[in-house]
């Protein structure tokens, strides 16, 4: 197949190339800004800095805290009661407040990642989801605090749809020069060896096209452009979970993030990702739980 493969995709857009110096400046910039709230908001970096600053709440608890504490699930503990709106003001402030922007700026929610379901996708998620459940058993049997499937603990998981939103969806388009992610992979023709098909099927193995610059990235459907959108995204997954005591769950989130920053990229959607890692969570406690672990 020739550099002009994507041709015959009627629906193919090249939104990678046209890498101004200029686009490139407010990309960095960008990501500045999205490192900083995730470093002092979400991160454990918070924990770095000097009192009073290493609480998440030192703005939200002055104005909110204490209402919150006094007006809602009095029957609960306060650290609950503290953690539940934690929750809410991430998803507020990493789902609602971007959807809203998005929206007013006249731009599509399925640009940065709220897309729907495709085939590739579907398949990538089943890897993902068979690889994870070893990996997610190394992290539950290093971890140095035991795990409890709890009504928090199942919250939690739901906050991570607007984790993966802002670093996978949103970060990811905002580092490509049009702003927003591709459309669903182009996928050249499963047909060739047995091996070649297999690799094919999974949306890789591709051939160079006339967006490539690079003919190993390629291989994988990328460029240096959409390389760096990954890596970057995947560094920024990473920080989210620095600090935590489990040293195996730090390490792995780096290779973790960037392969569904990938998997987003590929298809367009943030919805391919998150069963891939409520199973990582979820599947390894209910099986150490299981074995009396």
């Amino acid at each position: 197949m020739n550099r002009d493969s994507n041709n015959l995709n009627p629906d193919y857009i090249d939104i990678t190339k046209n890498r101004s110096q200029h686009k490139w400046l407010v990309s960095i910039l960008i990501l500045v800004g999205i490192t900083i709230y995730v470093a002092i908001f979400w991160a454990r970096l918070a924990k770095l800095l000097p009192p009073p600053y290493n609480q998440w709440t030192f703005i939200y608890e002055p104005l909110i805290g204490p209402w919150w504490i006094n007006n809602f699930f009095l029957d609960l503990p306060e650290y609950t009661r503290l953690e539940i709106l934690w929750y809410i003001l991430c998803f507020i402030s990493s789902m609602v407040i971007p959807v809203i922007i998005i929206l007013l700026r006249g731009r599509k929610l399925t640009d940065f990642g709220l897309g729907m379901l495709n085939s590739l996708g579907i398949r990538l998620t089943s890897i993902a989801i068979i690889v994870s459940i070893p990996f997610g058993l190394w992290i539950q049997l290093e971890s140095p605090y035991p795990h409890r499937l709890t009504t928090m603990y199942v919250l939690s998981l739901f906050n991570k749809i607007p984790e993966h939103f802002l670093i996978l969806g949103i970060l990811v388009a905002l580092m490509l020069p049009h702003r927003r992610l591709p459309n669903p992979a182009y996928m050249a023709p499963i047909e060739g060896s047995r091996g070649k098909r297999i690799l094919r099927w999974l949306g890789i193995a591709q051939p160079m096209t006339i967006d490539s610059d690079n003919r190993a990235l390629a291989w994988f459907g990328l460029n240096w452009t959409s390389l760096f959108a990954i890596v970057v995204s995947g560094l920024v997954f990473y920080m989210l979970h620095l600090g935590r005591a489990n040293h195996v769950e730090v390490a792995l989130s780096l290779p973790g993030g960037m392969l569904v920053a990938y998997i987003t990229f590929r298809t367009h959607s943030i919805w391919h990702a998150i069963p891939a890692h409520w199973t990582l969570n979820l599947v390894p406690m209910a099986i150490l739980h299981y074995y009396k672990f």
